[in-house]
């Protein structure tokens, strides 16, 4: 059946017809409806550097060539490292200037490694703190010659550094505007709260009209109140995600002199992490002469370039959220296991309460509410500060008596020991990486010596789905065999791609998004996108608002030219003042008013997301 949409050509905004829509082809202009040659030439550049790009990363790619910030949402391995490199070195060899912030030092160095592996690949001739070339420049704590690098800062067309950094030596960059700031952790950056109006700085807002592309990945803590500033500038919200990609075999042991054994039947590509620095170094001490092991603490990272080489079998650091060998190492060929000698957690004293954060009081008031003392503060929380000093007085006293039992924790006199799950995953990640041929299996093994503290620790790892065996249940030579298989066999699967999901409710597409965390959210066209990881898909979560065409009154007899039978449909209007709806007006006919809400924004925002995802689903 023929159908008209008037005004709704994509290109020529013209009369759009039936054949057209199943052509995708304007036969005004004889051009396709979703032609992008923007997109082509960084595919083929990504093709060369890495290989051929995953849906989710084309999706990406498409935002920023349109000059869209947004928030990386998806899981841990998926990528996102290695794209923003890659991006960043195109458009750099474009004329483009990139700014790319890691939270530590090592991937600063890794990214480096990277970029000339990358730039090797494509013909790009590269210099590192140096002008000669295309100019890289980056900064760590352990380089040299640090006053020519400040020097030349502002003749780097790609800068990476650490957050730190940014916080340290904003006032020597400042003067800087770059095309595209990418954010490797977002929560390193938002430690310090005014990393935000210093990366708004940078992005050329305040100081002319040109604004650059901000791309941060999703945070896993609550990001502070100026990440809102993201919003009112960029048209997007930080989101978190509660879903990891992850294939590793959990298992706990019961005595920490079994590790020199597992670390021979696992052979090598080990990360051993312990509590504190001394630990690491007594660890390191005792496992020297037998291995070819080296220790990466904030002392001392040197040892991790030889592990990157080969030269290095095995590190040992700490197990704390920004531990450098916690956050963001993407290394899937040479990380194959993680050991934990002993349980991540967070300690939390009575002497620690008075200087709590109002979110740390928020966690322990629920943690400790069995006790009929904090019970009676749970239906305040809302309004937390009204009750605080109240509250914060309770919750020392419950801690200092330490006669409280619950579940997932454990409460000693003066002290609550809570297990860090966010911490062990992000750690055990690192065994478990998405690479050519899919998603490696990798083993993390957990040594607690505590009882409680390891009951706490498994309970709360259910809540997260990670159930743990023990080391007797594990056939160690058949895990080593299916770790080794995971990395050398290619499976050419997409684990997960981009869909868009269209709900007629503002309400329902705001809830559904909440079943996986705390979404993302950007507006396109103006209409909110919530943008959350599932199991199998990136969800791009958005509402139509009901019909979103009518048929015209102004063509045909009521809309239908009866010759052919043909429907002409136009975008609905509402008038926002008195509510009427109607179509192809440019004033409402009830009450006179030009303060309309047309559909067409909802429709041009709808088929931005459709070309962005491939994939649509109508709920």
């Amino acid at each position: 059946m023929e159908i008209i949409y008037e005004k709704l050509c994509p290109v020529c905004t013209g009369d759009l017809t039936t054949e057209e829509i199943n052509s995708k082809f304007c036969a005004v202009r004889n051009v396709l409806f979703c032609e992008n040659k923007e997109l082509e030439p960084f595919i083929e550049f990504f093709r060369r550097c890495i290989g051929e790009p995953r849906d989710i990363q084309k999706m990406w790619a498409k935002r920023i060539l349109r000059g869209e910030s947004f928030t990386l949402t998806a899981p841990t391995g998926i990528g996102k490292t290695s794209f923003g490199l890659a991006i960043s070195l195109y458009l750099a060899n474009n004329g483009k200037r990139c700014y790319i912030i890691f939270p530590t030092s090592i991937l600063v160095r890794q990214a480096v490694e990277n970029l000339k592996s990358y730039a090797e690949k494509t013909g790009i001739e590269l210099s590192f703190n140096d002008t000669e070339k295309l100019p890289v420049g980056f900064y760590h704590s352990d380089m040299e010659a640090k006053d020519v690098f400040f020097e030349k800062i502002k003749d780097f067309r790609i800068l990476i550094t650490t957050a730190q950094f940014l916080a340290k030596n904003f006032e020597k960059m400042k003067e800087i505007t770059f095309d595209l700031i990418f954010v490797d952790d977002v929560d390193a950056v938002l430690k310090a709260s005014k990393n935000v109006e210093r990366i708004l700085t940078l992005l050329g807002i305040g100081k002319d009209d040109k604004k650059g592309v901000l791309v941060v990945s999703t945070a896993t803590a609550k990001p502070g109140k100026n990440a809102e500033l993201f919003r009112k500038f960029l048209n997007f919200t930080i989101g978190s995600s509660q879903f990891y990609l992850r294939n590793i075999e959990d298992v706990t042991f019961d005595d920490w002199r079994q590790l020199p054994k597992l670390l021979e039947k696992l052979g090598p590509g080990g990360l051993i992490y312990a509590r504190t620095v001394d630990e690491c170094e007594k660890v390191y001490e005792y496992l020297k002469d037998r291995f070819r092991i080296g220790i990466v603490t904030s002392k001392d990272s040197k040892d991790f370039e030889l592990f990157s080489k080969g030269e290095l079998d095995y590190l040992v650091g700490t197990a704390h959220y920004y531990g450098l060998l916690v956050r963001g190492i993407d290394m899937p060929e040479r990380i194959r296991f993680a050991v934990f000698l002993g349980s991540p957690v967070l300690k939390f004293r009575v002497e620690d309460i008075e200087t709590a954060s109002i979110n740390t009081i928020r966690a322990l008031a629920l943690i400790l509410k069995e006790d009929k003392r904090v019970e009676k503060f749970i239906p305040k929380l809302k309004a937390i500060r009204r009750v605080e000093k109240e509250l914060r007085e309770t919750l020392k006293q419950v801690i200092a008596e330490g006669n409280l039992i619950v579940k997932d924790a454990v409460i000693r006199r003066g002290e609550v020991i809570l297990p860090d799950l966010r911490t062990y995953l992000q750690a055990s990640g690192r065994t478990s990486r998405l690479h050519a041929g899919g998603i490696t299996k990798g083993a993390s093994f957990l040594y607690e010596g505590d009882s409680e503290v390891l009951h706490a620790f498994l309970t709360r790892a259910r809540y997260y789905d990670i159930s743990f065996k023990t080391l007797n249940e594990v056939d160690l030579e058949k895990l080593r065999h299916e770790i080794d298989e995971s990395r050398s066999k290619k499976t050419g699967v997409e684990l997960i791609k981009p869909a868009l999901l269209i709900v007629e409710s503002p309400t329902k597409a705001r809830q559904i998004s909440r079943f996986f965390g705390r979404p993302s959210v950007r507006l396109v066209d103006s209409v909110p996108v919530y943008e959350v990881p599932t199991d199998k898909y990136l969800l791009l979560i958005t509402a139509s608002l009901g019909h979103l065409t009518d048929l015209v009154v102004n063509r045909g007899y009521y809309g239908v030219i009866l010759e052919n039978f043909v429907p002409v449909y136009g975008t609905i209007r509402k008038c926002r003042k008195c509510g009427h709806q109607f179509t192809e007006l440019e004033v409402c006919p009830k009450c006179g008013s030009n303060d309309l809400d047309d559909a067409f924004r909802r429709i041009s925002a709808l088929r931005k997301l459709s070309e962005e995802t491939n994939f649509v689903i109508i709920g």
